[in-house]
């Protein structure tokens, strides 16, 4: 799709040489080329293996001798883009880009990587990409973990808003006294804001769509079973993830917006239309 040939070397190396000082002879699994210097450098796991920091540290040794500005690991499932955002030639800590390509929609992710393609590749537009990638990345972080539990920054911030009158300075003890209410106060308007959107969302699904009641019957049949499940909601759809005791997912729903359809993943197998929510207690219980 990207438009590289894998059978010219002159673009596509397996078994790249990467010296690393005093090491000669050091391999990283592909490189793609241009005019004989590395565009991307690749470090590919086995398919199903937990990427960690390990793989990591061994992709960020090879990429800091080499001038190229883009690096990948997976594992053939799952896809994660470092480059150097942070600091020159020193590969970042995280991904600007990462995705799963069992689990998530190709048209979602499709369009970050049509990015890379042979004839369209431009470092400058990419890198700028990243770093709004990047940031909307911490964005979500944050307010994820502001909503768990306020961040001393965020608690202070509003202590220092001219509306409250401290009539000191901010201590710590004041900014551990309204933790929690800044808490209530958060998940107060983002609940309002979560329940707007689905009301948006709502109108304009036909008039006879029951989107929400087959939603809420998906969740039921899923505690019932005794397993937890995680929530997505996209433009086009709502997207269960099923998880068992041990956290591992197992099974995906999408209910879509459009017309109401339900499909059911295992994970492991492929994607299975059903009329109705029932269904999916078989698939589950096989």
């Amino acid at each position: 799709m990207l438009g590289y040939d894998v059978f010219d070397t002159n673009e596509f190396m397996p078994e790249f040489v990467c010296d690393l000082g005093t090491k000669k002879g050091e391999k990283i699994d592909y490189a793609i080329l241009k005019d004989g210097e590395p565009l991307i450098l690749i470090e590919a796991k086995r398919a199903g293996m937990k990427l960690q920091k390990q793989q990591y540290s061994q992709l960020y040794r090879y990429f800091t001798v080499n001038r190229c500005r883009i690096a990948i690991l997976t594992n053939g499932i799952v896809y994660q883009m470092f480059s150097d955002i942070n600091t020159p030639n020193i590969m970042d800590d995280e991904p600007f880009l990462s995705f799963n390509i069992l689990e998530e929609d190709p048209s979602i992710y499709k369009s970050s990587i049509k990015q890379f393609c042979k004839d369209k590749f431009d470092i400058k537009n990419i890198l700028s990409k990243a770093v709004f990638q990047k940031y909307e990345k911490v964005v979500i972080k944050t307010l994820e973990q502001d909503l768990i539990s306020p961040s001393d920054e965020i608690v202070k911030y509003f202590l220092s808003r001219p509306e409250i009158k401290t009539g000191n300075r901010i201590t710590s003890q004041m900014i551990e006294k309204h933790r929690e209410i800044t808490q209530n106060a958060m998940r107060k308007v983002f609940g309002t804001i979560i329940k707007e959107e689905k009301i948006i969302d709502n109108q304009q699904l036909s008039p006879q769509s029951s989107k929400p009641d087959i939603k809420e019957q998906v969740e039921e049949i899923v505690r019932k079973l005794g397993l937890d499940l995680q929530e997505e909601n996209n433009e086009e759809f709502f997207r269960i993830h099923i998880c068992n005791s041990d956290n591992r997912k197992i099974g995906v729903v999408k209910i879509f917006k459009s017309d109401n359809k339900i499909q059911f993943r295992k994970i492991g197998e492929g994607n299975y239309d059903i009329d109705k929510v029932d269904d999916i207690i078989n698939f589950l219980e096989e």
